[in-house]
């Protein structure tokens, strides 16, 4: 049996929608039988905890000091979705002094060991709980947790919207660290999310500007551009957005949920 896939999803800055695409992704394949981790290694702003309104005994900061085992840590949520596979999320602890801590703790020996212990978790989960799909959360922007979680993904995904700023931004990220990353055997793709009207890259329905834009933009990136998800009012401005995959699986964004889990089952075959 095949060994499961590792997928790090990034951005450049904040607001892209990335934490409600993964928590969306992860449930769908679930639902669709697949054995789905989550891990929230946005550690210096988390907010999985928020989403899914759950506390665990436990958190990854404890997994990352030595004080807990992944297995601490992991929250089924399977029963309480009725997904005919599994989802299992590590959730980092939200309290300032945590945050504080892990901003603070530069040190080499102790960031080395922390390092050491999650891809000690990593190879567990993978033995231990059979999963097919590790999903790592990362913090925005070039920080150490974040190049440090990119480097241990087989894949990484980069979530961005078609502004100037993320734009620019995320060329920078590319060139400063996914360059490196990909020397050293991970690929990395760009999913474009809250796309202003209709999706650019419907190939069914796309205009020659459009198509120029898409093809610019993977040029530019040097990679492939393999999602385009529109800007939904209704979900970017909710109160308490859900797992629309699930509650809602007519929603149009459920539907664009079913079209990218699809391509990262094909990306995990690569």
């Amino acid at each position: 049996m095949s060994r499961g896939k590792t997928f790090a999803f990034h951005s450049y800055k904040g607001g892209t929608g990335k934490t409600t695409l993964i928590a969306n992704l992860a449930a769908f394949l679930a639902k669709n039988g697949k054995r789905v981790c989550l891990l929230d290694f946005d550690l210096y702003a988390p907010t999985l905890t928020i989403y899914f309104r759950k506390t665990s005994r436990f958190y990854l900061n404890s997994l990352l000091s030595g004080e807990a085992d992944i297995s601490d840590l992991l929250v089924d949520l399977s029963p309480e979705l009725d997904l005919k596979g599994k989802l299992y999320v590590g959730f980092s602890n939200p309290g300032k002094e945590d945050v504080h801590d892990i901003e603070i703790k530069h040190e080499t020996k102790w960031q080395l060991a922390a390092i050491r212990r999650f891809l000690s978790a990593k190879k567990k989960l993978f033995e231990d709980y059979n999963i097919d799909y590790l999903f790592l959360d990362t913090s925005p922007g070039i920080r150490y947790w974040s190049i440090n979680t990119l480097a241990t993904a087989d894949i990484q995904l980069l979530i961005m919207k078609d502004n100037d700023v993320d734009i620019e931004g995320t060329k920078k990220m590319i060139t400063d660290i996914y360059d490196t990353l990909s020397d050293l055997g991970s690929k990395y793709f760009i999913i474009l999310n809250k796309v202003p009207g209709a999706s650019p890259i419907n190939e069914l329905n796309i205009t020659a500007d459009e198509r120029t834009f898409k093809e610019n933009l993977e040029k530019n990136f040097g990679t492939r551009i393999v999602a385009s998800i529109p800007c939904f009012c209704d979900i970017q401005f909710s109160r308490h957005e859900f797992l629309f995959a699930i509650e809602q699986p007519n929603h149009p964004f459920s539907k664009e949920i079913v079209t990218l889990a699809a391509k990262i089952e094909g990306l995990a075959l690569t």
